[in-house]
C-alpha cells in the first residue's frame, strides 16, 4: 500500500476552524480538518505512519461503517468517524492497528456509547477519560470523541503500539469537563467509580426520557442510582414527567403516592423506581428506596 503521512491528508483540508456551522460544507470541511489534526498529532507523537486514505463518514453514510448501529450512534449525537491504518517502524511483516475516531458531537455522546459498553468484567486502563481494554485493542473515550483501536496480526506484539497510539490521541483531543462538572448537580460524595453515565433518548427504555445524567452510589453497602434531566423550561419538565407517569398501569405504584410531584413504581428490569418534579427538572432514584430516599431528597433540595 502507498504510505501517506497525516500531515499531507491535513495539508489538502481546507482550515476553516471556527468557520459555518456541522451542516453547512464549511463547518463540515473544518470539522474534518479538527480530526485530521488530532491524527497528524498521533503521528507526530508516536512516530507511527498512516497508510492508505483516511475514510471518512457522516450520519448519512455511517451505516456503510457499521450496519446495525448507525441509527444508535445518531441519535447519540454522532457527527462523523474517520478510519485510519496505522503501522509502527520495525512491526511484524503484516501487522497494523485499526483506529476508528469519532466525533460524538459532545462529552455526553461520547459518554453515552462508552458507558452502554461497560461491564462488570471491564478492565480500565489510565488514558484520557475512560478507556476500556479489549481481548484486540481498546476503547477510549476523550472529550467529545470516542475511540476504538483494534490490532490486526500480532496482537500480543501490538499491545503497547495500541497504548501509544491511544495516549497521544488522548494528549491532542480537548478533554471532557471533570466528572464532578459532567454529572452535576448528581453529588460526588459516595458515587461508585465508572458509573458515570448520560443516556441521550430513550432512559429506562422510554423516548421521552432523553439527556438524562446518572450515577450509582453505595449507600451503606447498598448500590443505588440517581439520576437527572434538566428540560429547557418548567412546563417542558412537567410534560415529561406526566407522560411517564401516565404511560405506567395502575398496578405498577406502589403504595403510600403521598408526596406532591413525586411517584414511585417498579420498573421490570431495574426494580423501584422513584420520579421528583421540581422546576425544570425531572429527577430520581433506583434501587432500594430507604436506602436512595436521604440522597435523593438532598439532590432535590440542591435544585433550584
Amino acid at each position: 500500500m502507498r504510505l501517506l503521512a497525516v500531515s499531507v491528508v491535513l495539508a489538502s483540508l481546507p482550515l476553516a476552524a471556527g468557520c459555518g456551522s456541522e451542516d453547512s460544507p464549511s463547518g463540515a470541511a473544518a470539522g474534518r480538518a479538527q480530526m485530521a489534526a488530532l491524527l497528524d498529532a498521533v503521528a507526530a507523537d508516536t512516530g507511527a505512519v498512516a497508510f492508505g486514505e483516511p475514510a471518512w463518514y457522516e450520519p448519512e453514510t455511517l451505516f456503510e461503517f457499521i450496519n446495525g448501529m448507525a441509527a444508535y450512534y445518531v441519535d447519540a449525537g454522532f457527527v462523523r468517524v474517520v478510519h485510519t491504518e496505522w503501522a509502527e517502524p520495525g512491526a511484524k511483516a503484516g501487522a497494523y492497528v485499526e483506529m476508528h475516531v469519532y466525533d460524538m458531537g459532545s462529552p455526553f455522546g461520547a459518554l453515552d456509547v462508552l458507558a452502554d459498553a461497560r461491564t462488570p468484567a471491564t478492565v480500565y486502563l489510565e488514558i484520557g477519560d475512560e478507556t476500556h481494554q479489549a481481548d484486540a485493542g481498546l476503547d477510549l473515550r476523550v472529550g467529545r470523541y470516542y475511540a476504538r483501536l483494534v490490532a490486526r496480526k500480532d496482537v500480543a506484539g501490538q499491545k503497547e503500539f495500541v497504548k501509544r497510539l491511544a495516549t497521544a490521541l488522548a494528549k491532542a483531543a480537548p478533554p471532557a469537563p471533570p466528572e464532578d462538572q459532567l454529572l452535576a448537580p448528581l453529588p460526588a460524595v459516595g458515587r461508585l467509580p465508572h458509573s458515570a453515565s448520560y443516556t441521550t433518548k430513550g432512559f429506562l427504555n422510554r423516548d421521552g426520557l432523553q439527556g438524562v445524567r446518572e450515577a450509582a452510589y453505595s449507600v451503606g453497602g447498598t448500590r443505588v442510582r440517581l439520576f437527572i434531566l434538566e428540560a429547557k423550561t418548567a412546563d417542558a419538565a412537567r410534560a415529561v414527567f406526566a407522560e411517564w407517569r401516565d404511560s405506567l398501569p395502575p398496578q405498577a405504584f406502589a403504595a403510600g403516592q403521598d408526596r406532591p410531584n413525586t411517584f414511585t413504581y417498579t420498573e421490570a428490569y431495574t426494580g423501584p423506581v422513584t420520579a421528583v418534579l421540581k422546576g425544570r427538572f425531572v429527577c430520581g432514584a433506583i434501587g432500594d428506596q430507604a436506602a436512595a430516599r436521604p440522597m435523593l431528597d438532598a439532590l432535590v433540595n440542591r435544585i433550584e
